[in-house]
């Protein structure tokens, strides 16, 4: 058994770190310029409309598609920063994320918490807790508490949503939601732009030990699983055939 999940484990590593492997060829092309260039507007539609589900509360994190978009930018100037460039593309996102936001403030503001029971997924999201914890903000904060909301992941849809509740004027919203991206979504873009300068090395580095980590994590599971199974095999067989009294 440990032989046979050995040599597997060591045929996934040679296919994931080979030169000809699937991992190394999407890092390739991941990392390609030109590919990048001409996807460009699928790449940012596909970003763009991650951004905005985001905001009306689906359960899916900004942070990957903003690095995403710094990252592609960058590989579309052909590895160089131009201002124009990361300007354009930091109005590409925000522009989803104040639409998702505006669409929780617009819940918040017409429906108020019934709509918890119009739309189930929001149950969860619009807890007892977070809304507390997001109204404490408002009566400590005021309208600063949006930006506060802006920075947090778990409570953003929350945040919006109790700002139309208690029918926060439109424009003071959009503006506190604004300066919030100001401040988060430049931090997100530049790491993807370091990611795409570093990137590459990196990820080449750490598939050169593709295959010996695999192999540990295998061998790690084997051993576990046969240390399991004969103390489980043991303790079945005591149940089975309990020692007889001797008297």
């Amino acid at each position: 058994m440990l032989g046979s999940a050995t040599n597997i484990a060591l045929e996934v590593a040679a296919e994931a770190g080979a030169p000809g492997g699937f991992v190394e060829r999407l890092i390739a092309t991941a990392f390609d310029p030109a590919w990048n260039l001409e996807h460009r507007i699928v790449i940012f539609a596909a970003i763009m409309g991650l951004l905005f589900l985001s905001g009306v509360g689906l359960p899916l994190p900004e942070d990957i598609p903003l690095t995403l978009a710094g990252f592609t930018t960058i590989k579309q100037a052909n590895d160089q920063f131009l201002l124009a460039h990361y300007l354009m593309t930091f109005a590409l996102v925000v522009i989803p994320i104040l639409l998702g936001d505006l669409v929780a403030y617009g819940l918040g503001r017409r429906y108020g918490l019934g709509v918890r029971e119009r739309i189930g997924i929001l149950r969860r999201t619009l807890s007892p807790p977070r809304l507390a914890r997001v109204h404490a903000w408002f009566d400590r904060y005021g309208a600063f508490a949006v930006f506060l909301g802006r920075q947090v992941a778990g409570v953003r849809f929350v945040t919006f949503f109790t700002a139309g509740t208690i029918r926060m004027p439109l424009p003071k919203f959009i503006a506190f939601d604004f300066l919030g991206c100001v401040v988060s979504v430049p931090i997100w873009l530049t790491l993807g732009t370091l990611a795409s300068r570093y990137g590459e090395a990196w990820l080449h580095a750490a598939m050169s030990r593709a295959s010996q980590v695999i192999l540990l994590v295998v061998v790690l599971v084997v051993i576990v699983f046969a240390v399991v199974t004969k103390l489980r095999n043991g303790r079945d067989k005591a149940e089975t055939n309990p020692p007889s009294d001797v008297r």
